[in-house]
């Protein structure tokens, strides 16, 4: 509860201290306030809009950085990352070989589609590819 002392001590306090009281809030609204001036100027950018905003920025991009490279976390991260790295690697190696091998393949098909066929190769195929065996009967192989 409050008594009349009290609001009497809280009244000379504010009295004696309003001026720092109203600096202080003027600043912090300036400091946090997006003004319309700056947004009208940066509309692309939504963090420019505030004075404290880069400072912050930079603040967090330290603290990370000091944490992603503290020796503690990264002696228990090293293996792990030596594991998945393995891991990558041996997906990536299988990827280059199933794409060396389609790259013969269509290589390999290129080359037969561009050679030039004798006239009896494209009679044979003209006619079916598929011949007679002596007798009659057709081919079973």
């Amino acid at each position: 509860m409050l008594t009349t002392s009290s609001l009497w001590q809280i009244l000379l306090y504010l009295h004696g201290n309003a001026w720092t009281i109203v600096l202080i809030a003027t600043g912090g609204y300036f400091c946090w306030a997006q003004s319309s001036k700056v947004m009208s100027i940066n509309a692309c950018t939504e963090s420019a809009a505030t004075v404290i905003s880069p400072l912050l920025h930079r603040y967090q991009i330290r603290q990370s950085y000091l944490f992603a490279t503290d020796p503690n976390r990264v002696a228990v991260l090293s293996p792990d990352m030596k594991r998945v790295r393995a891991e990558q690697q041996r997906i990536a190696n299988a990827e280059a070989m199933k794409a060396e091998a389609e790259k013969k393949a269509r290589l390999q098909a290129e080359k037969e589609r561009k050679r030039v066929k004798s006239p009896e190769e494209e009679r044979w195929e003209k006619l079916g590819g598929s011949g007679n065996k002596l007798g009659g009967l057709k081919k079973t192989t």
